[in-house]
């Protein structure tokens, strides 16, 4: 087993190519950085959608991304969104 300190020497010549992996996967997995707090999507017409994280708007296609509480992906136009608060809020 190598010591910190021999850890460190090797770091210069490992970070380079580690850290474009690391990056590509923080990129693609977007959620794992994003708020696991259960939220809740207030509709126009009174409805109340709930879901596992914080929606992410997609300003490109004018939609709520999010998880439901059964973990399935689902969208919400952004049109029908009143409002969007912490459940636990």
């Amino acid at each position: 087993m190598k010591s910190p300190r021999q850890l460190l020497l090797i770091l210069p010549a490992v970070l380079p190519a580690v850290l474009p992996a690391v990056l590509l996967a923080s990129c693609s997995m977007p959620d794992m950085l994003a708020s696991t707090s259960p939220h809740k999507i207030k509709l126009k017409n009174g409805r109340e959608v709930l879901c596992s994280g914080e929606p992410q708007y997609q300003a490109k296609t004018g939609y709520y991304f999010y998880r439901t509480p059964d973990k399935r992906d689902a969208v919400i136009r952004a049109d029908d969104v009143a409002g969007i608060v912490e459940k636990g809020a």
